[in-house]
């Protein structure tokens, strides 16, 4: 069993966690944990390439894909989360590039697989950055001047804010009128360059630019969260400081710009392991038991 410990502590619980869910997902865990010990807890994982795991391996097709060309990899956070004592199955039927409109979609396969329902105790779901083009803001501030990134951003989250937050909210509700018993972690995105430094893509300037527009979209994340049920926002900005492009130990993957395979600017395994999973784990109290 995991510990009791104070939730209130932050950073420290992300720390303690660590250990336990990194060696598992770096040695390329399935989702059927290893630890002895009672396991009750259905976890599901919904929205988009973060929570599908595109980053961590060899891209796949999902076998949950709620349409054509649902990519998926591993092992993502719900692979780490899935050595946790407290979680039997865990499944993802997140699919790579998908939007809020398309987590109704995710729901509704998951579902008819038997995957998601009363039986499900967690639901972790990240979604909206596809929603406001992202790819395409990165592409603004790594071509264009400052002035230019900034009105893409500035672009962006105005439609973030107008059409995406409501979106989300309606997500969240669905998703708690489909699973009742489960708490739904609404994760946020990391930064994805240093402080001062932004690699071969953009200069420190332009980076600064985008991670406050990655800041303003989890603000309206957790802004949406608040409207359903036994919903949560888990930040991962403070998870990934010091391991941002840039950083000596990145944990976001930048291999070429533009990779073909769409794996640029997506966590590693070791970013979805000590980055992602340790945050919900910090922060989803009945992952504890």
């Amino acid at each position: 069993m995991v510990p009791e410990v104070d939730y209130r502590a932050g950073k420290s619980l992300r720390t303690a966690m660590l250990a336990a869910l990194s060696a598992a997902a770096l040695a390329g865990a399935a989702a059927s944990p290893a630890a002895a010990g009672p396991k009750t807890m259905d976890l599901v994982a919904l929205g988009d390439s973060y929570s599908a795991g595109v980053g961590a391996g060899p891209l796949q097709e999902s076998p949950l894909g709620s349409g054509t060309e649902c990519l998926v990899a591993a092992p993502g956070y719900a692979e780490a989360l899935a050595r946790l004592p407290a979680v039997g199955t865990a499944a993802t039927a997140a699919c790579s590039g998908a939007t809020s409109n398309q987590v109704p979609h995710q729901v509704s396969a998951a579902r008819e697989l038997g995957v998601l329902g009363k039986q499900t105790e967690l639901v972790t779901v990240t979604a909206g950055a596809n929603d406001i083009h992202y790819e395409g803001i990165i592409a603004a501030c790594a071509l264009g001047t400052v002035t230019f990134c900034r009105a893409a951003v500035d672009a962006a989250v105005v439609t973030a804010r107008i059409k995406v937050a409501p979106r989300l909210a309606a997500d969240y509700r669905l998703i708690h009128r489909a699973a009742p018993r489960a708490d739904i972690a609404a994760i946020g995105y990391p930064h994805l360059f240093a402080d001062g430094g932004a690699g071969p893509v953009m200069s420190a300037d332009a980076a600064a630019v985008l991670n406050d527009g990655v800041d303003e979209l989890n603000g309206i994340i957790e802004q949406a969260t608040r409207t359903s049920p036994r919903a949560l926002y888990v930040d991962v900005v403070d998870d990934f400081e010091g391991h941002e492009i840039g950083s000596p130990d990145p944990w976001i993957n930048l291999d070429s710009y533009p990779a073909a395979d769409g794996t640029d600017f997506h966590p590693t395994a070791e970013g979805y392991a000590q980055g992602y999973a340790a945050a919900v784990a910090a922060e989803v109290k009945s992952l504890s038991r």
